[in-house]
């Protein structure tokens, strides 16, 4: 059983709102969970369609939103989730996520193939997190 005074949970101002009821993040110890996020403008909140690359790119700036949030940046992500509709498009995929990380500084990575997600995204990534300024420097 955990102590829920240790667990925070966080909203970030500035990324996209919530499409589904949960945080932004969720602070445990010394890991944030940065929540998936997907190609939604974080303005107009609409979920952007276009190519996987440009799909790609969307969903890193709203993960940098929401670390930059957090006082974080890439350079802190530990492991990495994707999800993507359509594994022809890994290729593509692969090169906007790598352009965003500083080479031969990747985190862990699982990609999984899906049937759909939310609001017709083709992808969609989550991270977990090092709260403190450790992991960049290792």
């Amino acid at each position: 059983m955990t102590d829920s005074a240790t667990i925070t949970r966080h909203m970030v101002g500035g990324a996209p709102d919530p499409v589904a009821p949960f945080s932004h993040a969720v602070g445990f110890k010394d890991l944030l969970f940065v929540t998936g996020q997907i190609p939604q403008d974080p303005r107009t909140h609409a979920v952007l369609g276009g190519t996987m690359a440009e799909q790609t790119h969307r969903v890193m700036k709203n993960l940098a939103i929401v670390l930059a949030g957090l006082g974080r940046g890439f350079e802190h992500v530990l492991a990495a989730r994707v999800f993507i509709t359509d594994f022809s498009q890994y290729e593509a995929m692969n090169e906007v996520y790598r352009s965003y990380f500083e080479a031969g500084k990747l985190p862990a990575r699982t990609c999984i193939g899906v049937t759909g997600l939310a609001g017709g995204a083709d992808v969609e990534i989550d991270l977990v997190v090092a709260r403190d300024g450790e992991a960049g420097r290792r």
